[in-house]
């Protein structure tokens, strides 16, 4: 069980590359979307519901394990991921673009996001990342209206 808990959690073990953790499991999640056949199954709503509800207790596993938010619990960097491209039909530059947005907000962590980070256990493992999957989504939803290159994301 501890071996599916870290290689849901880690996202493949990507939580365990040696920096920038987040970062490179958002990478990777967009470079499957895009590159892997049928990649884009990642972001079907069902898959985004079950990714958020099996994040929340093995995010809380991992921080038992590993401390308080530990850099290995990446799980929450693909439910924020998923909230971006969601019944999306994004262009390679929109993928480029809301990976960026996303780790942006994700750093940033604009109201109520950093205050979501206090809930306890996976909660604000996951939430915050959820949130700034959102913040990512509007902005994503607003760019592409103005420049149709980055897809659709209404």
């Amino acid at each position: 069980m501890n071996f599916l808990v870290k290689l849901v959690g880690s996202f493949l073990f990507t939580g365990y590359f040696p920096f920038a953790p987040a970062t490179f499991a958002s990478l990777v999640f967009s470079l499957i979307y895009l590159f892997v056949p049928g990649g884009e199954w990642l972001a079907n709503p069902w898959v985004l519901l079950g990714t958020l509800i099996v994040s929340i207790p093995v995010s809380t596993r991992l921080e038992k394990q590993y401390g308080k938010d530990p850099s290995v619990a990446v799980i929450d960097e693909v439910v924020g991921m998923q909230v971006v491209l969601v019944l999306a039909e994004p262009t390679l530059v929109g993928v480029a673009l809301g990976f960026f947005l996303f780790r942006v907000f994700d750093v940033l962590k604009p109201p109520p996001v950093a205050r979501s980070q206090t809930l306890p256990g996976g909660w604000g493992i996951v939430i915050d990342d959820f949130l700034a999957g959102i913040y990512t989504r509007i902005v994503m939803i607003l760019i592409a209206l103005l420049f149709p290159v980055v897809g659709r994301f209404l």
